[in-house]
């Protein structure tokens, strides 16, 4: 009873109160630049990159939750400048571009392809509301030719600063950084290494 209630108020002080008001603008947010340091790995070959999403993460909403079970909402008033989908393919293209050339689609059947499918990008509150994170989730497979090369689950968790739309963007920019880097190391692992001019 105690957690159905703290659901209850969390979801009407997370939603607001609209009634008798004229609705604001909603805020819109993106993952902002790229400028966190990258890990130093070295060079590799160059890849393509297909990536996919969830139906839910092809919409601008800023997704919410309580706990792992309860079901997902949006903010009422803020929202991605675009889906999560495209967002976090941009990042993951722009981090794994510092180790080596990403295309969009293969050049030839050689060129090995990364697929990476995103299941998760919300922000996750504690059962009583005092804390929340940010969660991404990635499943990548790395194929050459028809071959699979290796493949694994990345969960990223980030904590938020604050207990609202603004700390859950904040902590998902963090976490969408680390995937993203979790990625490029295993790569790393599973790639051979660039090849060098006369080597």
């Amino acid at each position: 009873m105690k957690m159905r209630s703290a659901v209850l108020i969390l979801t009407l002080a997370l939603a607001g109160c609209g009634i008798g008001r004229v609705a604001a603008p909603p805020s819109v947010f993106d993952l902002g630049l790229d400028s966190r340091p990258a890990p130093a790995l070295p060079a590799r070959e160059t890849i393509a990159l297909a990536f996919q999403a969830v139906p839910s993460l092809s919409d601008t909403g800023v997704i919410w939750r309580v706990g792992d079970s309860a079901a997902p909402k949006a903010y009422a008033s803020y929202r991605w400048a675009s889906p999560p989908a495209d967002l976090v393919r941009q990042r993951i293209t722009d981090r794994l571009s510092r180790q080596g050339p990403v295309l969009n689609e293969r050049v030839t059947l050689q060129t090995p392809q990364l697929q990476v499918s995103l299941s998760q990008f919300e922000q996750v509150f504690a059962a009583d509301g005092q804390s929340s994170e940010g969660r991404v989730l990635l499943q990548a497979v790395l194929l050459s030719g028809r071959s699979v090369l290796g493949q694994t689950r990345i969960e990223a968790r980030a904590p938020a600063p604050t207990q609202d739309a603004q700390g859950g963007v904040t902590a998902l920019r963090q976490a969408t950084d680390d995937a993203a880097d979790q990625l490029a190391q295993w790569l790393v692992t599973t790639l051979k290494p660039a090849s060098r001019p006369g080597g």
